[in-house]
C-alpha cells in the first residue's frame, strides 16, 4: 500500500486531539471459523517465500522484484493460468515518469476463462513490490503485500478448480509504492477492452491482525450496487468484516489520514470509473518499517481473511 501522509493537528490542542478512533465503535470478534476451502499450506508457503530475505523487499526494479515475478510466474504456471497475451506469457512490462524519471516495470498476468461470461472481466490485484533494503535492513513486507499477493494466488487455484462465471483476470503489480503505476500501466495499455472489465477486486494487506480480529472492504460508499453484496459477505465472513476502511489516531500531537478510495491499486481502476472492493486491514506498528516480518502474523487469522476474499470474488462472479 502506498505511503499514508500526516495532518497537521488543527484539531488537536493542549494535547487533547479531538479526532477518534472510529474502529473502536466496531464489533469485536473473538472467533474464527474456517471453512477449509484453501489450500493452507500452499498459502503459507508463498507468503513466507515472498517475504523471505532472499527476495530483499521486492523493491521495484532489484533483484529482489525479479525472484518475486520469477516466483509468479512460476506459480501461475503451476496452477494452469494462462497468460493475457500469449498462452504462458505472464509479463506486461509498462514504463512510467516519478518526478522528471522515467521508470520501467513489470506487472504479471494470468487469467481463467468464464464459462458463462467469458468477455467480460472480474480483475484482481495484489501489488508484489515493497521498499527493498535500507542499509542492513530488509523491509521484507510480509503483510504489505507479500499476504496480498499469496492471498491472490489461492484464489487463482481454487478458479482454476472449480471454473468461474466471469473471467478472471490476476494481476500482481508492480511499482505500486510509488503511485499505483503498475495499475495504471496496466490499464493505460489493457489487453482486453477496459469496457469489459466489471469489477476489481483488490488484495493489499490482509494478514495482520493487531488482537482485534478484523479485516476491512471498502467500496460500497461508492459503489452502492456492491452494498448487497458487502453485507452478504460481513453476514457470512468467519471473521469480523468491518465495510469500510477507518482514520486512525496515532498520539496526541497529530494523527494520520488516508484517502482509503486512493490507498492501493484499487484507486486507479476508480479514477476509470470501473466499480471495485478493497479488502484488507488498517494501518498497524510495522507498516513500512523492517519489523513487517512473517513471524507477526496470526497464520489462522489471515488463513481466514484469504477465505473470506474468495468468498467476496465468488459473489462478485455472480453478479
Amino acid at each position: 500500500m502506498i505511503k499514508t501522509f500526516n495532518l497537521t493537528p488543527y484539531l488537536c490542542a493542549a494535547f487533547l486531539c479531538l479526532y477518534v478512533d472510529v474502529s473502536k465503535a466496531d464489533p469485536i470478534c473473538s472467533q474464527y471459523k474456517l471453512n477449509q476451502r484453501v489450500n493452507a499450506e500452499q498459502l503459507w508457503s508463498d507468503f513466507s517465500t515472498l517475504a523471505s530475505d532472499k527476495m530483499q523487499g521486492r523493491k521495484s526494479q532489484t533483484k529482489g522484484a525479479l525472484l518475486a515475478r520469477e516466483y509468479i510466474q512460476q506459480r501461475y504456471a503451476n496452477a494452469g493460468l494462462a497468460g493475457v497475451i500469449s498462452e504462458l506469457d505472464y509479463l506486461l512490462p509498462f514504463t512510467y515518469k516519478h518526478g522528471w524519471t522515467e521508470f520501467d516495470g513489470v506487472n504479471v498476468a494470468g487469467w481463467v476463462k468464464g464459462a458463462v461470461f467469458p468477455d467480460q472481466y472480474i480483475v484482481v490485484t495484489a501489488h508484489y513490490d515493497h521498499l527493498g533494503k535500507k542499509g542492513r535492513d530488509i523491509y521484507n513486507g510480509a503483510d504489505d503485500n507479500a499476504s496480498g499477493v499469496s492471498a491472490m494466488l489461492a484464489l487463482a487455484d481454487k478458479k482454476m478448480s472449480e471454473q468461474p462465471k466471469h473471467s478472471i483476470i490476476f494481476l500482481a503489480t508492480d511499482a505500486e509504492e510509488k503511485g499505483l503505476y503498475g495499475a495504471k500501466g496496466f490499464l493505460q495499455k489493457p489487453p482486453v477492452s477496459l469496457s469489459k472489465i466489471k469489477y476489481n477486486l483488490n488484495l493489499d494487506m490482509l494478514s495482520q491482525n493487531k488482537s482485534d480480529n478484523r479485516l476491512y472492504i471498502s467500496g460500497a460508499r461508492s459503489y452502492p450496487q456492491l452494498a448487497p453484496l458487502v453485507q452478504e459477505a460481513i453476514s457470512s465472513a468467519g471473521l469480523c468484516l468491518v465495510s469500510e476502511h477507518r482514520n486512525q489516531r496515532r498520539n496526541s500531537a497529530g494523527f494520520k489520514r488516508t484517502n482509503w478510495r486512493k490507498a492501493s491499486d484499487h484507486g486507479a481502476f476508480a479514477k476509470l470509473g470501473i466499480a471495485n472492493l478493497f479488502i484488507g486491514v488498517l494501518d498497524h506498528p510495522y507498516y513500512h518499517s523492517s519489523n513487517d516480518t512473517v513471524d507477526k502474523v496470526d497464520a489462522k487469522f489471515f488463513t481466514t481473511a484469504v477465505e473470506t476474499s474468495l468468498h467476496v470474488l465468488e459473489l462478485l462472479d455472480n453478479l
